[in-house]
């Protein structure tokens, strides 16, 4: 089984993304949240981010603003495609790749850690076909390990024959958590050497993803 992460992995436009999350976010909590904020997070999902932030709150009024942060992230998004419809490009080679995941019969799912609303636009405008794939999102688990071991779960998969596929550290961890096999993509591909990764590929247009996975696969049985 294969599982992707989508920001940074499937999708581009993180710069356009991280803006959208912020200002939904200042407007939202009343304050901007700092890169030294960012820096101690023990736990990376937008559900996460914004409990983390408001860790001192009572439970009620977190969630009133995790909803308020959701709501006007995807307004925010929406406007950003508005403006750019190539905002939120698909990655190099990820159309492909899923395509010939599909042609091998390989079950496949995805674990974000973004929301359900907005993750689904920004699958939607990038024109990735996800129907029929088991999603899970940050609607609904505040970890990511979480996440990932309900995606495998949901897609009747195993944590020991599935590989996670992710562009950041917080992937990795998650991996690494479960015992999941780990390929690290995207642009921050020198962190996640840096942070034990043993796998990372620049594009899923090489043949690199299927020599690593195949490898894998080998490794399993």
């Amino acid at each position: 089984m294969i599982v992707f992460d989508v920001d940074g992995t499937l999708l581009g436009g993180e710069a356009h993304d991280w803006k959208c999350f912020d200002d939904a976010f200042e407007e939202a909590a009343g304050f901007a949240l700092e890169s030294e904020f960012f820096h101690a997070l023990e736990e990376v999902t937008a559900k996460a981010i914004v409990h983390q932030a408001l860790a001192h709150a009572d439970s009620e009024t977190r969630r009133k603003i995790e909803d308020h942060t959701r709501r006007g992230y995807v307004s925010r998004l929406r406007k950003v495609h508005r403006d750019d419809p190539d905002a939120f490009p698909t990655a190099d080679g990820s159309p492909g790749l899923l395509g010939e995941i599909a042609e091998r019969g390989i079950p496949l799912a995805i674990a974000t850690g973004d929301w359900f609303e907005s993750i689904s636009f920004k699958l939607e405008v990038a024109g990735v076909p996800v129907d029929g794939i088991p999603m899970v999102t940050s609607s609904e688990h505040y970890g990511r390990a979480k996440i990932l071991s309900t995606a495998i779960a949901r897609a009747g998969g195993t944590l020991e024959q599935s590989v996670y596929i992710g562009d950041g550290v917080w992937d990795l961890k998650a991996a690494e958590t479960l015992g999941v096999a780990f390929i690290g993509c995207g642009t921050r591909r020198e962190l996640l050497k840096e942070a034990g990764a043993s796998h990372v590929i620049e594009s899923f247009a090489s043949e690199a993803f299927w020599e690593i996975y195949e490898s894998l696969q080998t490794n399993q049985d």
